[in-house]
């Protein structure tokens, strides 16, 4: 029984940490290169390159296969990327914008 709850919250620490690191590559991607100015450690390709290997890492982590597991020195530094990426370097980039650069209000509305 303890065996199974255990089971169940690496399956999650390693689930979120797979989803966290896919999501901050997706938006590193969508990101345009021009966003990653000297305040921003980094450049883009860079931060696909960290970000995608996160990415395979936390994947690689996921129960059933766990080469090494979430756990493990690589699995703990894919985390480590993941969170210095959402902390630090996309509060640097700022707001991410579709479309063009509409710099008036908007039409649909909002403060």
């Amino acid at each position: 029984m303890l065996g199974d709850l255990q089971y169940l919250v690496l399956t999650a620490i390693s689930l979120i940490a797979f989803v966290g690191a896919l999501y901050g590559l997706i938006d590193v991607a969508r990101r345009p290169s021009g966003a990653f100015t000297p305040p921003v450690r980094g450049s883009k390709l860079l931060w696909l390159a960290i970000l995608g290997a996160a990415t395979v890492i936390s994947f690689l982590g996921l129960p059933p296969m766990s080469l090494g597991g979430i756990f493990s020195i690589l699995g703990i530094a894919s985390i480590a990327a993941t969170i210095f990426y959402f902390v630090d370097i996309r509060e640097k980039l700022g707001p991410h914008r579709r479309g063009g650069s509409s710099r008036g209000k908007s039409s649909r509305g909002g403060w």
